[in-house]
């Protein structure tokens, strides 16, 4: 069987820029002072139109938009996307939008906007759901703030997910499962729930090596904290689709779904790389880097 014909084709668009970096992170996002959004959308433009000439007849699925964190993009400039990615594909019948979103740039004018533009689902980072470990988690929102902006979120989207670290400096089991249920109570009908990791070259990872970064799970409680995952999301219906995704049967994200069943993605953005099966030959592509 071709799987990439059976699991589906998606688009994946990398928005790589943050208010600030988180220290845990590892990913390709940055800080900068000014953004020239303009130039950046004649580049997804462009890479959109090359791609679409290579891939074409092939039936969009899903699209999404990661980062960094794309909700710091211009409403007007996720729109042109959307209405490029639709001239170069044709799309499904009711295909899934995603936009990611941090809390602190989550406002409803700007949500809207996303939504008018054609974004039809909410990735949030909320990371936490108590101040000092958001403090500790290098994040700018509060607790309070991240609720706001699900609120808000929820007002304009009929699907919102959002993200939990958990593993924590100086968490204990029972303090997780105290707040997965409390997340639980608040989801809709997707969760994104991952264990804190180290990595080389991060904040997080420098301060480890220079001793500090003191009370972190041992591998016993972190193991017991993800069985209490799966335990506790599948007693409340939402059980694991995939290592870190939780969602009620029916509401999995598409685009997850095509990477685990392993079709095809187009990646497009300076930290994004795509899965395309061209003439029968399936590759692994890098997007060029974009200004």
């Amino acid at each position: 069987m071709d799987d990439w014909r059976h699991g589906g084709f998606g688009l994946y668009l990398h928005w790589p820029f943050c208010q600030s970096k988180c220290p845990y992170c590892d990913f390709n996002s940055h800080v900068a002072a000014s953004i020239d959004q303009s130039r950046w959308k004649l580049a997804y433009l462009a890479e959109i139109d090359r791609l679409g000439a290579e891939t074409p007849d092939r039936i969009l699925n899903s699209v999404f938009f990661g980062g960094g964190t794309p909700s710091l993009m211009e409403p007007d400039l996720v729109a042109a996307i959307i209405e490029r990615i639709r001239a170069n594909w044709p799309m499904s019948n009711d295909p899934e939008i995603t936009l990611e979103a941090n809390p602190g740039s989550i406002e409803a004018g700007r949500f809207r906007g996303f939504r008018d533009g054609g974004v039809n689902r909410i990735s949030m980072g909320m990371q936490a759901m108590n101040d000092a470990d958001l403090r500790r988690l290098g994040r700018l929102h509060t607790a309070a703030e991240a609720r706001q902006a699900f609120d808000i979120a929820r007002n304009c989207f009929d699907r919102v997910s959002f993200d939990l670290i958990y593993a924590r400096q100086d968490q204990t089991l029972a303090d997780w499962k105290a707040e997965l249920r409390q997340a639980i109570d608040l989801a809709v009908d997707h969760l994104s729930l991952y264990q804190l990791t180290i990595e080389d070259g991060t904040a997080f990872g420098d301060r480890r090596a220079k001793g500090g970064l003191l009370g972190l799970p041992d591998d016993d409680l972190s193991t017991d904290m993800y069985a209490l995952t799966q335990e506790v999301c599948d007693a409340a219906g939402m059980p694991a689709y995939e290592v870190s995704n939780h969602a009620r049967p029916g509401s999995e994200s598409r685009h997850n779904l095509i990477y685990w069943r392993g079709g095809d993605y187009v990646g497009i953005g300076p930290g994004a790389h795509g899965r395309m099966t061209l003439d029968g030959t399936r590759w692994a592509t890098a997007a060029p880097k974009a200004p």
